[in-house]
């Protein structure tokens, strides 16, 4: 649990430092700008948080005018959300972020993250069930 909560504080504070976001919002941002506009259900169950979350993820981004509400174009009422241009911007985050990453690893010599990446590839299909 030590190395879950360390990893977990480094995480949000690499994220906010590198690309000015917290990993909720550049998920969010990174969904969208992947695949393009959601609806808001769609985007919880991908990001696997609760339609509250992203409720109060997208009031945040909207207020910076990151993302807007759009509706659907064959059905009123389904709202969809779209990123609103800054798709550059977050390309660069996510840049930003992966190069902490690379950062952190930058020590480990190649044999201990090719056994990590293996590690990995064993457990990750069970951690994302």
């Amino acid at each position: 649990m030590d190395f879950v909560h360390a990893f977990d504080a480094w995480v949000q504070k690499a994220s906010h430092a590198n690309a000015g976001e917290s990993v909720s919002r550049l998920r969010l941002l990174y969904e969208l700008h992947c695949n393009g506009p959601r609806k808001m259900a769609d985007l919880a169950d991908s990001l696997g948080v609760t339609p509250r979350n992203v409720t109060a993820l997208v009031d945040a981004l909207e207020a910076e005018e990151q993302v807007r509400r759009v509706a659907h174009a064959s059905d009123r009422r389904i709202t969809m959300v779209e990123i609103t241009g800054g798709s550059r911007a977050v390309e660069q985050g996510m840049e930003a972020f992966r190069l902490a990453i690379a950062e952190l690893f930058s020590d480990v010599s190649e044999a201990d993250r090719e056994a990590f990446g293996r590690v990995l590839a064993s457990i990750g299909p069970r951690i994302t069930e």
